[in-house]
């Protein structure tokens, strides 16, 4: 028996220098695990920083180009409302241009006929002027005769006929 309680009594020593050999290196493995996955956190969460600084700039180029975005699209529409002003302006023009030109060519038309007749009037003036220069030479023809037949008939009057020198 003695052999025995020395035996169990070596075995429970063993088992006990064991145990604690098992918990020692557990402990050793939990501990170096652990400070594997704290420096495994803390590079993750600096990169987590990182990538949320990128976010934050990303964001904000966002915002950026959202503004942008908004201000080319009311430039557009300012853009787009002027043209069609100005194309209704332009088609008015045009509707102008083709009265205008409707006009012209009926003044033209009117000119022709007035210039024709502005002529024609030039001429008969011209005609009516020759014919009362004409006719005031016989006037003056014919008054020079009348002076002289009352002459004429003023000494034959005075002579009573008598004296054919008249």
């Amino acid at each position: 028996m003695a052999v025995m309680k020395r035996d169990v009594n070596l075995g429970l020593l063993l088992l006990i220098v064991a145990a604690l050999l098992m918990f020692s290196g557990f402990t050793v493995y939990y501990q170096t695990t652990f400070k594997n996955v704290s420096k495994s956190f803390e590079i993750k969460l600096k990169e987590l920083e990182g990538v949320s600084k990128e976010l934050e700039s990303k964001r904000g180029q966002l915002n950026e180009t959202s503004v942008q975005l908004q201000l080319k699209k009311q430039k557009e529409e300012d853009l787009s409302k002027k043209f069609t002003d100005v194309r209704s302006e332009r088609d008015q023009f045009e509707v102008d241009k083709k009265k205008l030109e409707v006009e012209l060519a009926s003044t033209k038309g009117q000119l022709a006929a007035t210039s024709a007749e502005l002529s024609n009037t030039k001429s008969q003036l011209a005609a009516q002027v020759q014919l009362a220069q004409e006719l005031n030479r016989q006037v003056l023809n014919l008054k020079s005769d009348v002076t002289k037949l009352n002459k004429k008939i003023d000494c034959l009057k005075s002579t009573a006929g008598v004296s054919e020198t008249c």
